[in-house]
């Protein structure tokens, strides 16, 4: 169950984060999130046992929300 949190069942925080849980941590949705990251080049793409995801680390979350706030202006 904490898994889908963000933390390993030993309690550790992981240091990335899934495209969909990215989205609902930054308010948008994931398409509008595909959008940023395709057009800043942030977020990558890792290999687990269902197939390829686009993941993000934080700091490109944080990036990816600085850019979100520029272009608002």
């Amino acid at each position: 169950m904490c898994e889908g949190l963000g933390f390993h069942m030993s309690g550790n925080i992981l240091n990335h984060v899934d495209e969909y849980r990215a989205a609902v941590l930054l308010g948008m949705p994931p398409s509008e999130l595909r959008r940023y990251s395709r057009v800043s080049g942030l977020g990558h793409v890792e290999n687990d046992d269902k197939g390829q995801k686009v993941v993000f680390t934080y700091e490109e979350l944080r990036r990816i929300c600085l850019l979100v706030a520029q272009s608002s202006k």
